[in-house]
């Protein structure tokens, strides 16, 4: 800063300097100037007279008297011609240069000759208007020079003295101006880097830079006052945080505790409630292999199928609570969409025949096949529509028809309708229809009942499968529910369809409802029939008469039971236009359920199909399977599913529940042994070797999962094959399931029980029955229903431990395929080499390896193969790994089709 500020004044004083050396130069010029032209005028008055003709001695002494002064160097007098009249040089060199200079007519002129400067002055001779001649000076500039360098020095001496007392100046000055803003420079440096606002420059005087620094301390004091203002309200906000984040934590926790409270309630419910329909579903299917009449089996029937509509209303109350809790789950098995739909509208048959009702199901020829989706979601949405469709028609008809609306690759679109001709509703009504306890209109809920949550069911359900629902109506006109859904097709067997034994056969419609005929007409025309479509008795006659004319004869009548005269049978036989000898065309009568004839068909009547039309009803119809007689049953019971031989512990603490179970497995043969809690069965499975324990899980002193795990565990410390212990509980959460499977169970069952259901579920576990692992082995993927798959493996329950990463998930079924032969060739070496050390530690390593998918069945046999291996008990190894070879063949072709699929929908995303 000193030294900017010095060499500033420097420059402006040699400026300053420099300019008044040339103006003294300039005017020590002209002094000089001057002091020639005096001379020159006093030579120009008196060196030539008035005829400028002078003497030359004369003029010589007055230039001569020139010398005097020591500056003139030259002087010389010219007349009017320019010639010189008198001249004076000093010295005796002959300059040329100056001569030269002397000679130019000019007034005055400063030039350098001889290394040094001169002066030229000029001063003409005038006499009035004459011009007489010239005086001409030339002086040297010594003085000029002196005068210059004088000046010079004396101007760079007092410069420097500027320039010291300056610098001295500055330096004080500096103390007084810099060096308090230094201060507040090096204040505000500290402050930045510590954040510390207590920190004050010191006052340093009553000056501009005092009032400076004050008004700088003033502002820190305000700074500080805010930040300490700052710094409690933040403290203040992060209490007040604190204390929300502590409220928000306990409403979580209620949330969650009510959310589990939730899930408990809904899991004792369904305990209790499925419980006591396990004991009337089961008394029913005793019932089924009593000898009974006919018409005392139908009752049956209807009873058996009341029972699951109010097990299906009851999982709809289930199922609400389940969404309201996010806890619904779907399964992907296949399923005959047409037979389900066919199943639903007989649930529903006595209760429209009740009130003459046509209830009609429309299935379309080409939906053959199975798809895959949810049946029991799907079956759960249409009874609860065709529920309605009931409830709100007093006569009528009432039409379930299924459309496939679209196709694309291996996806299905289909919709669903269910259109009745009841009361309808008004259409204001319409946009809250689907809302959670609303109906239509408070009086119909006081004529009708219902809770209003069969709608919203049906609505979340389909919605949360990617699918659509809604109505049509009008008042007084009736209602269309309609809901679309997407499905998978399926490689499973197709389904149902018409033979082809009616081919060409030329088939007689005489049916009143437009509505029978056209679904009826349909079946018949995707089986090759030649149809003619009466809508009443008159029509038709004309038919056979004409037909008769032209020698035709129908094949086949299928006649509205409306236009049956059983007192004249014969009526449309007498029209068939054919000859006596020639057999007549077979009469089929369409029936509604509750039609009541003798004890056998009526005469002409060769079989009847009754409403709704199924169509397995209508091949065995057509192709003269149907039953002759309607009499009292024989009292052999049906095919009844038969088990081989063996001891089965049954756990239940429910006496009803054991008491049906038990008749249920007497009845397939088995010996049955029974406990009434899982303490109890503790030790029966300790006294009595079982071949499978029936487990429920929900049991006062021990629970299920308890007793499983102890049962394991004295299994594994005393070397004892583990016995299969299935599951049987009336909780329907899938997790309860998972957590059945992780307990140690090796299946799962849930209540209600269906004897058929429970044949098929104990029936693989048997040893030596007429199931190999062999034929269990070949048993392809799309053959096996949801729990069996769950057995082979959960995809879930490994996804869960894999962190719920699908990409590690899909490298550990990567590698699983690529070791797994190696595994097992290691169990094997073990089992050829005897050697129980090596087989425990081959068998532990793939136990290790199936633990990753949760493969039930696999990982036993492996475990029983680490038992031996501990024990050195190796005589039934063979058999025990041939077993675990079927199941990792199982399983490993699932990872792989797990695999494919995967890959599959990356290829479809790319």
């Amino acid at each position: 800063m000193t030294l900017l500020s010095l060499a500033t004044t420097g420059i402006a004083l040699l400026l300053l300097f420099s300019l008044a050396l040339v103006v003294h130069v300039r005017q020590l010029r002209e002094t000089m100037a001057d002091h020639l032209l005096f001379l020159a005028a006093a030579i120009s008055q008196t060196g030539l007279p008035e005829d400028g003709r002078a003497a030359p001695e004369t003029a010589q002494k007055l230039v001569t008297a020139l010398e005097v002064d020591e500056d003139i160097e030259l002087a010389a007098l010219y007349d009017a011609q320019a010639r010189v009249v008198a001249a004076y040089q000093r010295g005796d060199d002959d300059e040329h240069a100056l001569w030269q200079v002397a000679a130019q007519e000019v007034d005055a002129r400063l030039f350098l000759a001889n290394n040094s400067f001169h002066l030229l002055l000029s001063q003409i001779i005038r006499q009035g208007e004459k011009n007489l001649g010239r005086v001409v000076l030339v002086s040297r500039l010594p003085r000029l020079e002196k005068q210059m360098v004088l000046a010079a020095v004396a101007m760079l001496f007092g410069m420097g003295l500027f320039v010291v007392v300056n610098h001295l100046a500055a330096r004080r000055l500096q103390r007084a101006i810099s060096e308090p803003v230094d201060r507040l420079a090096a204040t505000a440096r500290r402050i930045t880097e510590l954040g510390d606002y207590s920190i004050r420059v010191e006052q340093g005087g009553r000056d501009e830079i005092g009032g400076l620094i004050d008004h700088f301390n003033s502002m820190l004091d305000a700074i500080q006052v805010r930040d300490r203002e700052l710094h409690q309200h933040r403290h203040n906000l992060e209490l007040l945080v604190e204390e929300r984040t502590e409220e928000l934590r306990r409403r979580r926790d209620e949330a969650l505790a009510a959310s589990q409270a939730k899930t408990e309630f809904l899991a004792n419910m369904s305990h209790e409630i499925r419980t006591l329909m396990n004991g009337v579903i089961g008394v029913l299917s005793l019932l089924k292999d009593a000898p009974l009449s006919e018409e005392h089996r139908r009752l049956l029937a209807t009873a058996a199928r009341s029972a699951d509509s109010l097990l299906h209303i009851i999982n709809d109350i289930l199922d609400f609570s389940k969404i309201d809790a996010g806890m619904i789950e779907f399964e992907s098995i296949p399923f005959d969409v047409g037979q389900l739909v066919e199943e639903v509208a007989l649930l529903y048959v006595d209760a429209v025949n009740l009130r003459n009702i046509d209830l009609l199901c429309q299935v379309p020829p080409d939906l053959g096949g199975k798809i895959q989706g949810d049946p029991t979601r799907l079956r759960q949405i249409l009874t609860n529509l065709l529920s309605n469709a009931v409830k709100f028609t007093k006569a009528g008809q009432i039409v379930l028809r299924v459309e496939c609306i679209e196709v694309s690759e291996q996806k299905l679109l289909l919709r669903f309708v269910v259109k009745d001709s009841g009361i309808g509703i008004p259409e204001k009504h319409l946009p809250r229809l689907f809302e959670k306890f609303t109906q239509a209109d408070g009086s119909i809920t006081r004529h009708y009942g219902g809770t209003g949550l069969g709608l919203s069911v049906c609505k979340q359900l389909v919605e949360l499968q990617g699918g659509d629902i809604g109505a049509y109506s009008r008042l007084g006109e009736g209602t269309e529910f309609w809901f679309t859904m997407p499905f998978t097709t399926s490689d499973g067997q197709p389904a149902t369809r018409l033979v082809n034994t009616i081919q060409d056969e030329l088939i007689l419609l005489v049916i009143g409802n437009q509505t029978a005929r056209v679904i009826l007409e349909s079946y018949l025309l995707e089986a090759g029939a030649r149809v003619v479509c009466c809508r009443d008795h008159s029509e038709a006659l004309e038919q056979l008469r004409e037909a008769a004319q032209h020698g035709r004869s129908y094949d086949t009548i299928i006649l509205d039971e409306a236009f049956y005269d059983e007192s004249h049978p014969h009526r449309f036989l007498e029209h068939r236009g054919i000859s006596e000898e020639k057999a007549g065309p077979r009469l089929i009568l369409l029936c509604r359920r509750t039609a009541s004839f003798s004890t056998r068909f009526p005469d002409g009547v060769a079989a009847i199909v009754y409403q709704p039309i199924l169509r397995a009803q209508l091949v065995e119809a057509l192709n003269g399977a149907a039953e002759q007689h309607l009499g009292v049953a024989e009292s052999v019971a049906g095919a009844r599913p038969v088990l081989p031989g063996g001891t089965i512990l049954l756990v239940d603490d429910e006496p009803i529940n054991r008491m049906v179970v038990c008749a249920i497995l007497e009845r397939f043969g088995l010996v049955v042994h029974s406990a009434a809690n899982g303490r109890e069965a503790i030790e029966r499975a300790a006294a009595h070797r079982y071949q499978i324990i029936l487990m429920d899980i929900q049991m006062p002193e021990m629970s299920g999962y308890e007793a499983t795990e102890r049962i394991r565990s004295r299994e594994l410390t005393d070397g004892r094959e583990p016995t299969v212990i299935i599951a049987m509980t009336a909780n329907a959460l899938k997790s309860t399931r998972m957590r059945c499977l992780q307990s140690g169970m090796d299946d799962f069952i849930s209540k209600p029980i269906n004897p058929e259901m429970l044949a098929e579920r104990l029936r693989p576990w048997f040893a030596g029955n007429n199931v190999t692992a062999e034929q269990l082995g070949e048993k392809s993927q799309h053959e096996m229903d949801d729990g069996e798959i769950g057995l082979l493996w959960s995809r879930p329950e490994a996804l869960h431990l894999a962190g719920g990463d699908p990409a590690l998930l899909r490298g550990l079924i990567k590698l699983f395929l690529e070791r797994h032969g190696l595994l097992l060739a290691r169990v094997e070496q073990a089992i050829m080499a005897e050697d129980p050390q090596q087989l425990d530690d081959a068998a532990h390593a793939l136990k290790g390896a199936l633990n990753h998918f949760c493969a039930a069945r696999a990982h036993r046999e492996a475990l029983l193969l680490e038992m031996r291996g501990k024990s050195g008990e190796m005589s039934d190894c063979a058999e025990i790994f041939s077993r675990l070879t079927v199941e990792v063949a199982r399983l490993t072709e699932l990872l792989a089709r797990e695999t494919a699929e995967a890959n599959g929908n990356s290829n479809q995303l790319n």
